[in-house]
């Protein structure tokens, strides 16, 4: 899988899958295990090295699915990303969460760990001084964050000796809202990586769809999935997520990584989201 690097050495591969809805939402779903952990094992056959997760999918469970798919494998070939919720945030909840998501794991760090949105009623600086005393311990590699803003990025920053490494933020063509694009730029602008999330706008790609990227996934002969993925993972510092458990769609998928949009193609796309 190829990698994003930062200036700072820090590199992640430059997509892979999330893991949210398997094994439950918020409350484990032990329905489907066989079926979900057999989908991460074909996403590890088919190239794919980065599983996005968090200690609250499946109100843990999700974790421990990983950790079967991911059994007998080079853990040094795996990249790990799990999440603290921001009820977690106190300096001994971080560390015990870690613990705990480690042990659901069974693995002996997680390679990249997030705090799971912004909390303002836990001070920053007992958050952060718990992140980095799991660095110090090694349990985990690189610290980030999810949906913060820039003064929220900045305040993190100035409490930690860690760097921010990765800001996950919700980023695609589909939504209402308008896009963040000062956080966006100021993560380019100052060597953090952003994780792109819910780039298929939940599954709206199939009933929503945009003429430009079906426009151009005919001239590339391309699927829509694919132009989009190309043109987020174009843009410097971006690596993206998504879910599935359709093996079809993991091969559509990192099919999106062996072709480049024109520079001209890709200011279509960014007007597209800029006028929304």
């Amino acid at each position: 899988m190829k990698k994003k690097r930062l200036g700072s050495g820090f590199e992640m591969p430059i997509l892979g899958i999330g893991t949210y809805t398997l094994g439950g939402e918020h409350d484990p779903d032990y329905s489907r295990d066989k079926d979900c952990i057999e989908a991460i094992k074909n996403a590890l056959d088919i190239g794919f090295t980065h599983i996005d997760t968090a200690e609250v999918y499946g109100g843990g469970h999700t974790e421990e699915l990983v950790a079967k798919a991911i059994q007998g494998r080079d853990r040094k070939k795996l990249f790990i990303t799990s999440k603290v919720f921001h009820t977690h945030f106190k300096h001994d909840d971080v560390i015990n969460s870690a613990k705990d998501s480690l042990r659901r794991l069974n693995i002996d760090y997680i390679d990249l760990y997030l705090l799971h949105s912004f909390n303002p009623n836990i001070p920053l600086k007992e958050t952060m001084a718990a992140m980095n005393e799991l660095v110090q311990k090694g349990l985990v590699k690189q610290i980030g964050v999810c949906n913060f803003s820039i003064d929220q990025l900045k305040e993190a920053q100035k409490c930690s000796k860690a760097k921010i490494a990765v800001n996950q933020m919700k980023y695609c063509l589909w939504t209402k809202a308008k896009p963040d694009i000062e956080t966006f730029e100021y993560c380019q602008e100052n060597d953090i990586l952003i994780t792109a999330y819910k780039i298929f706008g939940r599954g709206k790609i199939i009933t929503d769809k945009i003429p430009l990227l079906s426009e151009l996934a005919k001239k590339y002969n391309k699927t829509d999935a694919q132009i989009m993925i190309n043109w987020i993972v174009s843009k410097i510092n971006f690596t993206a997520i998504f879910t599935s458990m359709d093996k079809k769609h993991f091969k559509e998928n990192i099919g999106a990584l062996d072709f480049q949009l024109s520079d001209k193609d890709i200011c279509k796309l960014d007007r597209t989201l800029l006028t929304k």
